[in-house]
């Protein structure tokens, strides 16, 4: 069979010209890129090239209908990449950092949820992801295309336990401080949102689970001051680590 039989659920295939382009970027273990007959020249299809003749990529130009077979359900622009597959990181590497700003995410199933976190945790400068191998959206194409690069920069553990993951990041001097739209405290009022520390959000449709809901050290709240009651989790996420950036910021400009 053969190797290239591509779709929606494939993990190791990248589609769409600005995904690519990002994953090239980014050094992401990218094989080869497909190119399809038919395109006209463009800017950013240089820049393809470009990016995969100093990362050592091989490049083939395709007919259209194969480029169509192997991304079959993708929006692929005519571009597409082949990649390794996702390598994840042991959660002691991360817990190893000097004062670590890492994201524990409790059951996100939405890839797009989950890729656009990544982004967020790269622009936050974040040392890393974590999340539990069970009921929970792994790293896969879907998110390696929405998270645009992230993915291949942003080291991401999984765990089987949540919950002892947290302990153990506790132990190794983490703040768990999690989001919760009842929290008592206002993140921007929290003493604790600032590394070392683990931002902890809860699935899109139940929140945080109990039994990591009782590992956080405090729950904060992002207040809203329209009719809605909460925010998109990735929305949410993004928020809580750029306030946890800003504050590292500040910690290093009063060195």
């Amino acid at each position: 069979m053969s190797r290239d039989r591509g779709g929606p659920d494939d993990d190791d295939l990248v589609a769409g010209r600005r995904p690519v382009l990002e994953l090239l970027r980014a050094g992401g273990s990218v094989e080869r890129v497909l190119l399809s007959q038919d395109l006209r020249t463009a800017p950013i299809l240089r820049d393809i090239r470009s990016a995969a003749e100093e990362a050592s990529v091989p490049v083939r130009v395709v007919p259209k209908d194969e480029v169509e077979r192997i991304a079959r359900g993708l929006n692929h622009q005519g571009v597409v990449a082949r990649t390794a597959r996702y390598r994840y990181t042991p959660f002691d590497e991360l817990l190893s950092r000097p004062a670590p700003a890492l994201l524990f995410l409790d059951g996100i199933t939405d890839p797009h949820n989950l890729g656009s976190l990544l982004r967020s945790a790269d622009g936050a400068g974040f040392d890393g992801v974590v999340l539990p191998a069970r009921r929970s959206s792994g790293v896969t194409a879907s998110v390696r295309r929405v998270s645009a690069g992230a993915a291949e920069v942003v080291p991401v553990a999984r765990v089987t336990n949540l919950a002892r993951a947290l302990d153990q990041g506790k132990e190794a001097g983490l703040w768990i401080v999690g989001l919760d739209e009842r929290g008592p405290t206002d993140l921007w009022s929290s003493d604790l949102v600032e590394p070392p520390v683990g931002v902890l959000l809860g699935a899109e449709d139940r929140g945080i689970s109990r039994v990591a809901k009782d590992r956080c050290d405090e729950l904060v709240r992002i207040s809203l001051r329209g009719r809605l009651s909460s925010l998109n989790v990735a929305v949410a996420g993004a928020l809580a680590m750029f306030e946890v950036a800003r504050r590292r910021g500040d910690q290093s400009s009063s060195l």
